[in-house]
């Protein structure tokens, strides 16, 4: 039985369709530290292949987000608590029915950047990513991804100590703010507030 490639030995930035002279339809894959990976496998198949080796289902995964999102397409694919998978318009198809969406990590955007009308992501490994669409969009598929990670987490991770290692968690705390940082402590400062005015303490009699 032929062993099936491990993916995410070297960590994931972004899987991208990209088309591969010779080839044809490949995947490109970016690791952790920029390193770049071509897969002579159309992106939807390395997709299922990442999600099997984590027992994840893609179709269930898009039906389950997709609800919580109310809609039925770019739906943000969370397969671990630091693999957010955002997905983002890259390439315009040859064939009809190549894929044109591309998945960047969400937790690996360090800013997004306007190029005329279309945009370009920066990761924190600086492997910059032209997008085919406005940062308008990117925006809301950054909120998108920072919903459906708040309920990944809140669902899977209970606590600090499921994350792998100390070393990781030094490293998240270390790391500079990101949009993406800032408007999750945003959204939970709002939370607190709303909720403190539901629920004032009690008075201390005089």
């Amino acid at each position: 039985m032929r062993k099936r490639e491990n993916y995410l030995e070297d960590g994931i930035s972004a899987i991208l369709p990209i088309y591969t002279e010779g080839v044809g339809d490949t995947t490109l894959i970016i690791n952790l530290e920029g390193q770049k990976r071509i897969i002579h496998k159309k992106i939807k198949s390395v997709l299922k292949g990442i999600a099997a080796s984590l027992s994840y289902d893609i179709v269930e995964l898009r039906r389950k987000y997709g609800e919580l999102l109310n809609q039925k397409s770019k739906i943000p694919l969370p397969l671990r608590h630091d693999l957010i998978l955002m997905p983002v318009m890259v390439r315009y198809p040859l064939i009809q029915g190549d894929e044109t969406l591309g998945y960047i990590n969400y937790r690996l955007i360090e800013q997004v950047i306007r190029e005329g009308k279309h945009c370009k992501v920066v990761l924190k490994n600086g492997v910059e990513i032209k997008l085919l669409q406005s940062y308008g969009t990117t925006q809301k598929n950054i909120l998108n991804a920072q919903l459906v990670e708040k309920h990944f987490m809140q669902n899977n991770y209970k606590g600090i100590e499921k994350i792998s290692s100390l070393q990781e968690l030094n490293d998240q705390v270390h790391c500079p703010a990101t949009r993406g940082d800032i408007m999750v402590i945003y959204e939970h400062l709002k939370k607190v507030i709303e909720l403190l005015k539901s629920n004032p303490p009690p008075q201390r009699p005089p």
